[in-house]
């Protein structure tokens, strides 16, 4: 394995827990949220939603600060760092013993958790960084290596809805594995035996019942670190050593509270180093840029919003900005309904479990990996990368007004034809949906130069982080009132499930209808 594709391995180690941390909680958010506040499986939607919405608003918090990280000190050394703090906030969710203290904590995986542009910027710096032990006489032409940046960035976007697909799968795998919530603490004492370690796992694992998918969160946290730190070359030509991070927030702090104290006048005096150097960068096609520190950027207003305003005035980029978060809105308002509804009792699908649920989407990601890669590749070669967006749009969100169908193929003896037809159908939206963003970064990455890439994916993550913030409350509150317009019995009599189709219709059909006018301006 060359140098190339050792780095691209690492970094869609990356991307996969970014979407695991994000939705993985997806499978047991509502049962999580009915532990702690003794609700019913109707009224759970809008507590549900709020594990996805304060990770969200965390990430949306420290994304710029990220990305100044990023700038400043490399690639490399802030998703070493995002990668060891989202672990050990992963673990203090999972170990939570209340409901306020779950919503902290995921909060917390949020803000150290916030290096979607980064990554993205690395997989599109990947098709032009030299390396050393990699022979580039094949990439001659500026048209071959944008072939080559279609294919890392779709190879690497493709983890992300990897991630949204396995995670929650192996999240409703590992969730409560002792069943605590349905047979009680009770019956844990019966199965405890004498084994010493049996019994150690079977107290722990019935105090924190959520555990097992975020200690694996948090270990796979640390094993990308690792790889990060082994396999991907730093794609920034120069860049301030992150040995001296500890003294630039020290006289950042100082320089922030001296100006505190002084007038406007004597802030500019006690400027240390020109800040017109790092404005410079942006107006310059030269990508050898060295920053004193992160003071530099960071010590100025008008430098950071300069720049914003700058990558917004351009207006085909702003257009695929506005693509990529209405998009994202979306995708994170379907995989929120989706257990919503799976869990519900008035569906006609009897009300799965996390289990279930965990089945379902093994499956859809099982018809995922094989079609998802050659997909993408077979439309862009065809259609091209905006063609691609189109068939994202109308193929990744229309069909998700058919789950409610899945109610025609249930009996109360066999769920498995239900089940199996809402994976086929999930497995086949997720598709399109990973050429939407695989394309849409792409795209947009070419509306800018190279200097201007990691502020505007900067940009990117803050606007996605807003929208995945207050979609999942949008939906929550949705769900819940639709899915209470039902009220199914347990018999084998066919009832249509008017609230369900409610739900469904107006996700699938207000969603494509906003993101065909979006993608008119591109």
């Amino acid at each position: 394995m060359n140098e190339r594709a050792a780095g691209v391995v690492a970094l869609c180690s990356v991307t996969f827990l970014q979407a695991y941390l994000l939705v993985g909680v997806f499978p047991y958010a509502a049962f999580m949220a009915i532990q702690f506040l003794q609700i019913q499986e109707e009224h759970a939607g809008p507590y549900a939603a709020l594990f996805a919405t304060s990770f969200m608003i965390g990430r949306t918090m420290t994304a710029h600060l990220w990305g100044l990280l990023a700038d400043v000190y490399g690639r490399k050394f802030a998703m070493m760092c995002s990668l060891v703090g989202s672990g050990l906030a992963s673990m203090w969710f999972g170990m939570a013993n209340s409901y306020n203290q779950a919503i902290v904590a995921r909060g917390m995986i949020g803000a150290w958790n916030s290096i979607v542009g980064v990554s993205k910027t690395v997989a599109t710096e990947f098709a032009f960084h030299n390396f050393d032990n990699c022979n580039n006489q094949n990439v001659e032409t500026h048209e071959q290596q944008q072939q080559l940046e279609t294919r890392i960035v779709g190879r690497v976007m493709s983890m992300r809805a990897y991630g949204f697909l396995v995670a929650p799968a192996i999240a409703g795998f590992l969730a409560d594995p002792l069943d605590v919530r349905e047979k009680g603490v009770a019956y844990i004492s019966s199965v405890e035996g004498n084994n010493w370690l049996r019994a150690s796992c079977c107290k722990l694992l019935s105090k924190y019942p959520y555990l097992l998918p975020n200690l694996l969160g948090a270990v796979l946290c640390w094993t990308s670190a690792v790889m990060v730190y082994l396999c991907i070359p730093e794609t920034i030509p120069q860049c301030r050593s992150f040995q001296l991070l500890g003294t630039d927030f020290v006289q950042w702090g100082r320089s922030i509270f001296a100006r505190l104290k002084c007038s406007e006048s004597e802030d500019h005096v006690n400027t240390s180093i020109p800040l017109t150097e790092a404005d410079a960068s942006f107006a310059s096609h030269n990508s050898a840029r060295q920053y004193g520190s992160i003071q530099n950027i960071s010590k100025s207003d008008s430098i950071s919003s300069s720049s914003l305003k700058l990558i917004w005035s351009r207006r085909k980029t702003r257009n695929h900005l506005i693509a990529y978060w209405l998009y994202s809105l979306i995708i994170i308002n379907i995989d929120e309904a989706f257990p919503l509804y799976c869990i519900s009792r008035n569906t006609g699908l009897g009300g799965l479990q996390e289990h279930d649920i965990g089945k379902i989407l093994s499956a859809s990601g099982v018809i995922f990996a094989i079609g998802q890669y050659k997909v993408y590749l077979l439309i862009c070669d065809h259609f091209g990368v905006y063609g691609s967006l189109d068939l994202g749009c109308w193929l990744g969100v229309l069909p998700v007004a058919l789950f409610p169908l899945a109610f025609l193929v249930y009996t109360n003896e066999n769920k498995n034809w239900s089940m199996l037809y809402l994976a086929l159908l999930s497995g086949v939206t997720k598709i399109f949906q990973s050429a939407f963003f695989s394309s849409i970064t792409v795209t947009t990455n070419r509306t800018v130069p190279a200097e201007m890439r990691s502020r505007m994916n900067a940009l990117g993550s803050i606007g996605a982080g807003i929208s995945k913030a207050v979609g999942p409350l949008i939906v929550g509150v949705w769900m819940a009132f639709c899915l209470s317009l039902d009220d199914q019995d347990d018999s084998d009599n066919k009832v249509l499930p008017f609230g369900s189709l409610l739900a469904w219709l107006g996700i699938a059909f207000v969603s494509g209808f906003s993101m065909f006018a979006i993608l008119r301006s591109l």
